[in-house]
């Protein structure tokens, strides 16, 4: 159950030699990530330096040098004492080993309505950038957590039409995994503080205010509480943008960000914060941007 991959091989090909000196990959990381990265799972990622526009796929197959692997049951670990693991790939019954692993890529669907996932300032961000365009980095993000979120971090290869195969004529892209990137984060470190600071909240820029209540805050996110207005909750879906305004007084400051809906509930909600409005422009809220909302809010009173 497994191709060659369509061309990718000859893409960018070391001299002779080079590639065992230098590119040779750790069979043991390689374990690892199999195990948080399997084929058939769902995964969220982002494109580098832009954690606020998360995208969702599915990983449909590995690249393993030049192989295209569609099934985890066609892939064979076989332990080494003293040494790392070694692959085998199954074909047709026959065991094809792979002594020395050179490339170890993911092969996601290309969704060729991604976009519509995306608010505006994204959509243009993505084409400007071009996200998708061979060496742009991304890091990806497993569901599978245990001691952590895996992240693991990915470069494009290669955006290809299948030609054969369980996919054919399909189009793909291939990221190449980059092994030592793989961490587990704890989304628990950023600390939750409790407070009660009136906020106004917009559906849309042009929206009327709802006066609310911000009740709880990390580095992030916004808790806030809803239950004045029953009829938010009906609009409040997951993913959608809405704006934030918050008037710090002592501070003379005045806060007005763009969140995206992680969840809600009939008296709360839990926004992601996206963008923060600068000089009349909403722009990317950055670590700095991100630490000087949270120390103003700190200074507030009402927080513990």
């Amino acid at each position: 159950m497994f191709g060659f991959l369509p061309k990718i091989n000859k893409l960018q090909k070391p001299q002779q030699g080079a590639l065992k000196a230098h590119h040779v990959l750790s069979g043991d990381r390689i374990v690892e990530i199999m195990k948080f990265f399997p084929i058939g799972s769902k995964i969220r990622y982002y494109p580098e330096f832009r954690k606020d526009v998360v995208l969702e796929s599915i990983i449909i197959a590995y690249g393993m040098n030049q192989y295209l692997v569609y099934s985890q049951n066609d892939i064979h670990i076989q332990q080494q004492v003293g040494g790392e693991p070694a692959f085998l790939i199954d074909d047709d019954w026959q065991d094809v080993p792979i002594r020395e692993l050179n490339s170890f890529c993911f092969v996601l669907p290309e969704i060729n309505d991604i976009e519509k996932e995306l608010d505006y300032a994204s959509r243009v961000a993505m084409v400007k950038g071009g996200w998708f365009m061979r060496g742009e980095r991304f890091t990806l993000m497993s569901l599978f957590a245990n001691k952590g979120v895996p992240h693991v971090d990915a470069e494009m290869r290669k955006r290809v039409l299948l030609k054969e195969g369980y996919y054919a004529n399909h189009s793909v892209f291939v990221l190449e995994v980059l092994p030592d990137s793989l961490t587990h984060i704890d989304q628990r470190q950023q600390r939750r503080l409790t407070t009660r600071i009136p906020v106004s909240l917009y559906l849309n820029m042009e929206g009327k205010p709802y006066d609310c209540l911000l009740v709880d805050f990390s580095e992030c996110s916004f808790k806030i509480q809803i239950d004045r207005h029953p009829v938010l909750a009906t609009f409040l879906a997951k993913k959608k943008s809405i704006i934030v305004s918050l008037d710090l007084p002592a501070q003379m400051r005045t806060f007005i960000v763009k969140g995206r809906v992680l969840r809600q509930a009939d008296d709360h909600v839990v926004i992601s914060l996206v963008s923060r409005l600068v000089d009349g422009n909403f722009e990317h809220l950055d670590l700095l941007g991100a630490i000087d909302l949270k120390a103003s809010l700190l200074q507030h009173p009402e927080t513990r």
